[in-house]
């Protein structure tokens, strides 16, 4: 995924929107300043309504030289009108 590449070099939110196509992307960890060492897809996604979602398990930077974090969370992925990557609410 794109989106999460841009994270794991350290990119920011706002340079995805200012991409063309632009992408849209709310991420609580990431806008906060969280660092992401690594991500893996944990399967294939599945199509629901206009979405797609995605699990993903995501490898966090300790924030204060301690070991990392692992989170699985699943992501939405929109298209239209525009592309959107959002953490589902399920």
């Amino acid at each position: 995924m794109d989106v999460l590449e841009h994270w794991k070099k350290g990119g920011t939110i706002d340079e995805l929107r200012q991409r063309a196509p632009e992408i849209v992307v709310q991420e609580a960890l990431w806008s906060g300043g969280q660092k992401l060492q690594d991500f893996a897809l944990v399967d294939d996604g599945r199509a629901q309504d206009s979405n797609w979602f995605c699990d993903v398990e995501l490898t966090l930077a300790p924030e204060s030289g301690g070991e990392p974090t692992k989170k699985t969370l699943t992501y939405a992925i929109g298209t239209d009108p525009v592309l959107t990557v959002f953490r589902a609410m399920l």
